[in-house]
């Protein structure tokens, strides 16, 4: 199972993130921190676009942006 580590900067603290990729049985992105779920993140098209959302409050405010580094990542890597 791939994972990301994503370093975000919430209330000015620096929260290390890590993310599960969705697969056929969890079809939601994992969003871990210190070992405890914090949220999921979900990818859905609409139309020609994608839109990122989040399952908390915390992750649905870093949806874009954790949406936005998944995409380059997978770019740069596969």
């Amino acid at each position: 199972m791939q994972k990301y580590t994503y370093i975000a900067d919430v209330n000015e603290k620096r929260l290390t993130l890590t993310i599960n990729n969705a697969t056929a049985v969890v079809p939601l992105y994992q969003v871990f921190t210190n070992g405890r779920l914090v949220g999921c993140l979900l990818k859905e098209k609409m139309e020609d676009n994608l839109i990122w959302s989040g399952t908390t409050l915390l992750i649905q405010e870093l949806a874009p942006e954790l949406g936005d580094f998944i995409r380059r990542t997978d770019e740069f890597s596969f």
